[in-house]
């Protein structure tokens, strides 16, 4: 195995086995895109993973369980827990006992969360515009059919 020599890393410039390697592009886009993403949630005090869970809720339209919220967005029913516990602190949702079962309960968007259902994502499209303008006339298209070709690869291998 070739270690990376000194002058890629004082040069800070990524070695150009990594540089042409998939996961390691796919990896570091998300990273990105995640920090990204935090920015374009600063003014909400939300993090990119309670988002996903706003998302959900919004885009559902539903009322859903803790388990309905873990399985949407491949998280574990523990993250998802603290996840729902900050956004009910922040105001965000409202959870209501599950009709017949004691140990569930039903989480929806609260009145504050509603009125913000456009604006929010409004202001991410906004956000991302930008950054996504580097991408010809139908590339972002093709990306997105790539990456949903993988997910549903790897969801099926799960």
């Amino acid at each position: 195995m070739q270690l990376i020599s000194a002058n890629y890393m004082s040069a800070h410039q990524i070695p150009p086995e990594l540089n042409d390697a998939l996961g390691f592009n796919i990896y570091r886009v998300a990273l990105l895109f995640r920090s990204e993403l935090m920015k374009a949630l600063s003014d909400y005090h939300m993090t990119p993973e309670q988002w996903q869970v706003m998302q959900t809720l919004w885009l559902t339209e539903d009322n859903l369980t803790q388990n309905d919220i873990a399985h949407l967005t491949l998280r574990d029913k523990h993250t998802v827990s603290r996840i729902l516990a900050r956004l009910e602190r922040d105001g965000w949702i409202i959870k209501r006992p599950y009709p017949g079962d004691a140990r569930a309960y039903l989480v929806e968007p609260s009145k504050q969360a509603k009125t913000l259902r456009r604006e929010v994502p409004d202001k991410l499209n906004q956000h991302f515009t930008e950054i996504l303008s580097v991408l010809a006339k139908g590339e972002e298209a093709i990306l997105l059919s790539l990456l949903k070709k993988l997910r549903q690869r790897l969801e099926d291998m799960d």
